[in-house]
């Protein structure tokens, strides 16, 4: 059994050379085939797994794994701390939560105007549950008061579309402007503004979120919009992401009507699912590229059965079985498609630095399209594996046509000649 294994061994490795060279032209092109089917593939899944990625890890990063917010207003934390309880003891996988408000308002400086989202956070607590330190691309995270002129001004980061739009440094003063409602009716509004300096600019990867938002400190957020001591509702960190999910269901129905729960995919659940529908038919669609190869492979080992018919009728007419035949062509079929996968993975690899590169200088994402102002490409295991073993199939698949072309050649017609 070694013995044969070793002779079929060594007879691939015969074929695949042609003379004295190291390879013959028709297998360098079949490899090559392979190898550019491997690395579009692996480029292309490294983008799409890598778009869903940063999408989730900015979303994960800027609102928690769960929101909480009660219905029909604002609330104060003395009385949401009871079902903070209850929300503890329905989540196994609770971690942190951290309350917070929201308020719309305007942002006015250099005489533009535009609309944001000022959200003011626990500095003590948030940090459990966000990442609003690791976004800062200038400045710090510190959202202690500033005097100025013997008066206290707030602080605030700011995303850095905010600060691009409207110039904005570190250290200068902005003024917000938010409506006040001072009784019923749409008329019942007056407006309040409040000067803020800036302490940092924030990189959150999404135009829509570094366009609109601003971060302050809780308290400074609730004397601003005149509502001291509410909140708009909790943010939740739970063990792992996908935990999110099927508590925001659960924990909704335990809650009652009375409260909103959102999970970070459910403003973009639609995204996402068009994200894993894409990536099939991006993945089928490459595909044809290494089926296409796979012919020239079939072609290969075709031209290997024509030239050496004399070599192959002398080892049938030596008893060499059939099955030897058809496993020496389907191994070189093998062969050429490991050495192919290889070279792929590493054209693969080189293909994800450039583009990587590209994106870097010339923005490929734009924003306003894809929400994202950039993508970190991810290369994972299970996209791999699942490349690599079509792959093979394909060049497996490709070679039982000469195999059995091969295994059926009659060995006088073939020395009838020698």
């Amino acid at each position: 059994m070694k013995s044969t294994t070793r002779l079929r061994i060594w007879m691939v490795w015969r074929y695949l050379r042609e003379g004295r060279r190291f390879l013959n032209p028709n297998i360098i092109l079949a490899v090559t085939g392979i190898a550019l089917g491997v690395a579009a593939l692996m480029i292309s899944m490294a983008v799409v797994s890598g778009y869903e990625t940063t999408l989730r890890d900015t979303l994960v990063d800027m609102e928690g794994h769960l929101m909480i917010v009660r219905r029909g207003g604002f609330a104060r934390p003395s009385q949401e701390r009871q079902v903070l309880k209850k929300i503890k003891s329905y989540l196994p996988a609770y971690k942190a939560s951290t309350p917070f408000l929201m308020v719309e308002g305007l942002i006015v400086h250099n005489k533009k105007l535009s609309g944001i989202l000022l959200e003011g956070v626990d500095p003590k607590t948030s940090a459990k549950v966000i990442a609003i330190q690791k976004r800062i691309i200038r400045g710090r995270f510190d959202l202690a008061d500033e005097q100025a002129n013997g008066k206290r001004i707030p602080a605030a980061i700011i995303g850095k579309g905010i600060a691009r739009k409207f110039a904005l440094k570190i250290g200068e003063i902005f003024n917000l402007v938010v409506p006040i409602s001072t009784g019923y009716g749409t008329a019942s509004f007056t407006p309040k503004v409040q000067k803020f300096v800036v302490r940092g600019v924030l990189g959150l990867g999404r135009s829509d979120f570094d366009d609109r938002y601003i971060v302050t400190d809780l308290r400074s957020a609730q004397n601003f919009s005149d509502m001291p001591g509410r909140i708009s509702g909790w943010r939740i960190r739970l063990a792992h992401a996908r935990d999110a999910i099927p508590a925001a269901t659960a924990l909704e129905d335990q809650l009652g009507p009375n409260y909103w729960v959102r999970s970070w995919r459910d403003p973009n659940r639609n995204l996402f699912e068009a994200v894993q529908y894409e990536k099939v038919v991006i993945f089928i669609i490459v595909l044809l590229m290494e089926i296409a190869a796979a012919f020239n492979v079939a072609s290969t080992l075709y031209l290997t059965v024509v030239r050496r018919y004399s070599q192959m009728s002398i080892l049938r007419a030596m008893g060499v079985s059939k099955k030897f035949v058809r496993q020496l062509f389907t191994t070189q079929g093998l062969v050429i498609g490991a050495a192919g996968s290889a070279f792929g993975v590493l054209l693969g690899w080189i293909g994800c630095r450039i583009f990587l590169k590209l994106e870097t200088v010339y923005g490929l994402f734009p924003g306003k399209v894809y929400k994202l102002d950039h993508v970190v490409l991810q290369i994972r295991k299970t996209d791999m594996a699942v490349i690599l073993l079509v792959t093979l199939v394909i060049c497996y698949v490709a070679t039982l046509a000469p195999a059995r072309r091969g295994a059926k050649l009659n060995p006088v017609e073939g020395l009838r000649y020698e």
